[in-house]
Order: structure tokens, then sequence, then C-alpha cells
């Protein structure tokens, strides 16, 4: 018996198309030095955990990227946000150094945009919470 596989019929993932962890880690990463560069965003990390926090935003940024949502593990935007007051000025900053991150990672326009959308999508559960 002879078993093979249409790969045409398959759908990549972004997660896949730029390497996975290992990418998506140095996105992370970078993305992280930018956001304590900024006094207005590093005080929501006081007393986090921030080796942690990389870790598990990595399972978050892989399951934006297309990885399935089975795989990551987290809290709901708003109990995990709930609380530390987030400005949506913040949180679109946020999504700016995301970007900024993300290009240097040579990641193409539009699969940001996509990336981005979903992040943004998820501003009402984080915003003011």
């Amino acid at each position: 018996m002879k078993f093979s596989v249409s790969y045409s019929t398959m759908e990549q993932t972004l997660f896949d198309k730029y390497g996975g962890v290992p990418t998506v880690t140095v996105i992370v990463r970078d993305f992280y030095k930018r956001v304590m560069k900024r006094p207005n965003l590093r005080r929501y990390f006081d007393g986090t955990d921030m080796e942690h926090l990389i870790m598990h935003q990595v399972a978050f940024v892989a399951m934006a990227m297309g990885k399935t949502p089975a795989e990551y593990a987290g809290r709901n935007m708003s109990d995990a946000h709930g609380g530390l007051n987030i400005t949506a000025t913040s949180f679109d900053l946020t999504a700016e150094l995301l970007r900024d991150s993300l290009l240097a990672a040579k990641v193409e326009p539009a699969d940001i945009d996509a990336i981005i959308a979903k992040v943004n999508s998820l501003k009402q559960d984080i915003v003011g919470r």
C-alpha cells in the first residue's frame, strides 16, 4: 500500500515559514529589549521574572503566527492584564515595538500585518483592565 501526501493542500503557518521556535525566540527577546528601554512600558513589568515572561510570550507569539492554540497554556487576556491599568497608548506603542522586532527579523510586511492584526484583536481585553 502506497501512502502519499499532497503538500500543495497543506497550509504552512507563519510560525513554520519563519523557522519556528528559534526565530520566534529571537523576535520576542528583541521585542522585550525594546520595551524595557521605554520607562512608560517598563513600569508594567516591575517585579516580573522576565525570563519566565519571555518563554511564555514565545508561546503566545507562536500562536499568533499560526501554531496550534492548544500549545498556548496562558491565562485569558483579561485575567492576565487585570489591574495593570494598561493604556491604549501603551498598547499601541507595544504593538509598534513588536512590529519593529518583526521587521528586524525580516518578516515580510504582509505577514507582519497579519500578526499585528491578531495582536490588535486582543486590545479590548488588555487595555484598562
